[in-house]
């Protein structure tokens, strides 16, 4: 990715960043599914289907944890999620919807903005894969922690790529490698509650669940 295009991509964050101001939260589904939703796809079929999907990307969560390679931020100097660094390293989320065979979609997630927020998503192919990766929004946010800046500060007055302070992201693994367990956990233990708020959301788009339970 081209250095002007992450600097535009972070501009573009930054302006969420100010309107939002945190993760926003999913819109609640309007209700249960009215009852020809239920008559044309299946709501026992759909969370069944759910639930497979969310221990597979589960799984690849817990890959990306073992492996422990994890994008640096070498761009503000606060918190701030990283799609994809210098090095082509992708932050948790990006890795689980890459290795769930959308790698067009991660691609074109880091051309378009690199430090998205996925609390902040709402329509679109991303959209879509939350609604059916059998996780609720607000625990793919959780999965998706932003990055402690891990730069190394350049006295030089030109621009030129920042290095990483090998200090900095060691602290920095330690931090994310604790976190990540303790959101592990936490998405273990909702399981149930989350796959009926999963399953109510997705119903909710009916000709998504269509589609997924055809895919």
């Amino acid at each position: 990715m081209s250095r002007l295009l992450l600097v535009g991509s972070l501009l573009a964050a930054l302006a969420s960043s100010a309107i939002a101001g945190s993760f926003a939260q999913p819109p609640p589904a309007s209700g249960a599914p009215s009852a020809q939703v239920e008559r044309t796809v299946s709501r026992a079929a759909v969370r069944a289907k759910l639930a497979t999907m969310r221990a597979a990307n589960l799984d690849r969560f817990r890959d990306y944890q073992k492996a422990g390679v994890f994008p640096s931020n070498t761009y503000l100097n606060k918190k701030l999620n990283v799609w994809i660094d210098a090095d082509g390293h992708l932050c948790a989320a990006a890795t689980i919807i890459n290795a769930s065979g959308m790698q067009d979609l991660v691609m074109q997630t880091a051309e378009d903005n690199n430090f998205i927020r996925l609390g902040d998503v709402r329509d679109g192919a991303l959209m879509d894969w939350i609604l059916t990766s059998g996780l609720t929004q607000d625990e793919i946010a959780a999965i998706q922690e932003p990055f402690m800046p891990v730069g190394e500060p350049s006295r030089s007055p030109e621009p030129m790529p920042i290095k990483v302070a090998a200090p900095a992201r060691t602290a920095e693994d330690q931090r994310l490698a604790a976190k990540y367990k303790q959101v592990e956990q936490q998405i273990v233990r909702a399981a149930r509650a989350s796959l009926d708020i999963a399953t109510d959301r997705l119903m909710a788009q009916p000709d998504l669940a269509a589609q997924f339970l055809r895919s």
